[in-house]
């Protein structure tokens, strides 16, 4: 049963730090496949390229991918981008076990990648993985009641992310009072993180905490 619980988790591990990743590099993929298929040296684009400027450009399909990209994100940004926007992912939160997969994502997408359009999330200072070593945490809620139950006192839920992918870590539930809030933006520690120590926030600059 252990190496059954022990192979079980390795495989929930794995998913989490997967998911993310390939579902990233999936879209990111499909999308420079169209542009390959319609700008890549060997379509009809690349030869008219060839006859009227007598080269063709190397790369230009990921110069055109990451165009689309911006594009989809300048649309995503208009009211009608926005209504095509919600209007998918109304149809995502129909189909179940999906919505919650596709909620959570978006939630800590949005944390972590857009944290000035967040109403929630702010770093914070814990305790990890001994006492006397601290990580930096994302606060992502002062208050989980039916955790706080379950533990017999009032404890936090804390999101540790990793890097290189910040869209995996670690959940922590920690007593309130061991929730060190940190004058430090979302940006600033998460650059921290994904530096490994390196890019250092300004001082004066931080971000004060709520609450």
């Amino acid at each position: 049963m252990r190496a059954l619980r022990g192979l079980k988790d390795c495989l929930l591990t794995g998913l989490v730090v997967l998911l993310p990743l390939t579902l990233t590099g999936y879209v990111l993929w499909l999308v420079y496949r169209a542009a390959y298929s319609v700008f890549g040296p060997h379509t009809p684009f690349a030869q008219l390229m060839r006859r009227s400027l007598g080269f063709y450009i190397p790369g230009l399909e990921a110069v055109v991918s990451l165009g689309v990209v911006l594009v989809v994100g300048a649309v995503g940004r208009h009211w009608l981008g926005r209504k095509l926007v919600q209007a998918a992912e109304a149809a995502f939160l129909r189909i179940p076990l999906v919505r919650k997969l596709y909620w959570a994502s978006r939630q800590l997408a949005h944390l972590l990648l857009r944290p000035e359009a967040s109403p929630q999330g702010h770093m914070v200072l814990v305790e990890f993985p001994q006492p006397g070593s601290y990580v930096l945490g994302v606060l992502t809620a002062e208050r989980v009641e039916k955790v706080g139950a379950a533990a017999g006192q009032e404890v936090a839920a804390v999101y540790l992310p990793t890097a290189p992918n910040p869209l995996s870590g670690w959940v922590l539930f920690v007593p309130k009072e061991r929730v060190r809030p940190l004058p430090m933006t979302v940006e600033e520690g998460m650059g921290l993180i994904l530096s490994g120590g390196f890019v250092l926030p300004k001082e004066g600059e931080g971000a004060h905490p709520q609450g």
